[in-house]
């Protein structure tokens, strides 16, 4: 990033910006969260649903947030104020408030990684049952609220360094395990699983909320982080051309990586429904069975680690630009509030996988805040935040900050105002949904 006469940073190009935000988005949403989806939602069916949600919800307002963003260059206090006056505040405080509860658990989730790195350097990756004995989610969980803290005070630039390095060899890798394993035993299973197709499961109103969320979750949208790295883009960047690429390269990250776990789970007489343990429990087998595969995993999981911790620190700096924007306080002071909340709503999470077991409803209590949070929350504001923003902000300004830099007209130029009026309709065609499957 750059700083601007305003000393507001931008990113330095639409490559960078491009790069940075699919490290921003890409990491456990896609390597953790998407097979666990996947698992206990059906197979195929859920893909489909998830597919046919990235590409009529997710990139519509993918765009919709990033633009906005740009247009007031304010982080999602700022813009929701600008479409929605003090009542449109509020609802960026409250995403504000869903993204430290989003990262509540997503701490604990990338601790895991780093614990599984540090086994990986000691050549003893243990069974997920053996790793999470004890309080080591709660130790790694707390190192990683730290991590955090430290790279929040010293600003956004190392997002653009990471990601040059990062994505293209956590892609690699993740492309390489997964067609090893079409090597495997369970790989036709996998396949069969995978592609499996049902229509009751289409009909059914769990299907599509876990589908959305999914394509919110791994995308950002409803969540801040869109608007807060529009709101850094250069004026003379693409935002139609950069989301679709973003998009792309997210969604074919997820569809790699859940091939991968199930050709393990099969193979490996593992249940596909087990839950957000679920990759944690494929990745030592995999390891196990490929040769070298002791030093494979100090690369994966390092690799793994560095893509969690960058969604982890882009989340908070989301959550960070309106705390700065609008009540001024200090990089230090903003970074100590948000990882101190952090990491008090997260403790329960880091407790539900540790000696006491915490559980609520019969779930782990970190399940519980994924579903409800990931699942749920991040859904309404999504579709409500695009509504306001698509209604309330100036159509022709929108069109004009989707459409600078390089633009190849029709029928590229129907897109902006395809997403504007995505934005305006969809809590109808959602309230047409909910209907439908109800009553089915």
């Amino acid at each position: 990033m750059n700083g601007t006469p305003s000393n507001r940073p931008q990113w330095t190009s639409q490559r960078a910006f491009i790069i940075s935000s699919v490290a921003g988005v890409v990491g456990l949403g896609n390597l953790w969260r998407f097979p666990y989806m996947v698992g206990d939602n059906g197979g195929g069916s859920f893909i489909a649903a998830y597919l046919i949600c990235i590409v009529a919800v997710g990139l519509p307002l993918f765009v919709l947030e990033t633009s906005a963003g740009g247009l007031v260059d304010r982080g999602p206090v700022g813009v929701f104020r600008r479409a929605g006056g003090r009542w449109g505040a509020w609802i960026g405080w409250v995403i504000v408030a869903v993204i430290v509860t989003l990262m509540s658990y997503y701490f604990v989730i990338t601790g895991w990684t780093l614990g599984y790195f540090a086994d990986a350097l000691r050549l003893n990756v243990r069974p997920f049952d053996e790793f999470t004995s004890g309080y080591a989610s709660v130790w790694w969980f707390l190192a990683v609220g730290a991590l955090v803290f430290l790279v929040l005070r010293k600003g956004t630039g190392s997002i653009e360094r990471l990601g040059k390095v990062l994505l293209p060899m956590l892609a690699l890798m993740v492309a390489g395990l997964a067609v090893y394993g079409q090597t495997l035993g369970g790989a036709a299973e996998a396949r069969s699983f995978y592609t499996s197709f049902s229509i009751d499961a289409l009909l059914s109103l769990q299907t599509w909320q876990m589908a959305a969320g999914q394509a919110f979750y791994s995308l950002g949208v409803g969540t801040g982080v869109l608007i807060t790295f529009g709101s850094y883009v250069p004026k003379n960047v693409n935002l139609i051309t950069s989301s679709a690429a973003i998009a792309l390269t997210n969604s074919a990250i997820s569809l790699c990586a859940g091939i991968m776990v199930f050709s393990i789970v099969f193979t490996f007489g593992l249940v596909p429904d087990e839950g957000s343990q679920l990759s944690f429990t494929a990745f030592p087998r995999i390891f196990e069975s490929i040769a070298g595969g002791a030093f494979l995993a100090i690369f994966y999981f390092g690799l793994l680690f560095l893509a969690a911790f960058s969604s982890c620190y882009s989340g908070l700096a989301a959550a960070m630009a309106p705390l700065r924007d609008e009540l001024h306080l200090s990089p230090t002071t903003a970074a100590l509030l948000l990882t101190g909340a952090t990491l008090a709503l997260g403790l329960p999470s880091a407790l539900s996988f540790s000696s006491p077991g915490l559980e609520l409803g019969g779930r782990p209590f970190l399940e519980w805040v994924d579903r409800f949070a990931g699942s749920g929350v991040i859904v309404a504001l999504g579709i409500g935040g695009a509504a306001l923003i698509a209604w309330r902000l100036p159509r022709a300004a929108l069109v004009q900050e989707m459409t600078a830099g390089r633009w190849q007209g029709m029928p590229l130029a129907l897109l902006p105002h395809l997403a504007i009026e995505a934005g305006r309709f969809i809590p109808a065609a959602t309230l047409v949904l909910l209907t439908v499957t109800t009553v089915v």
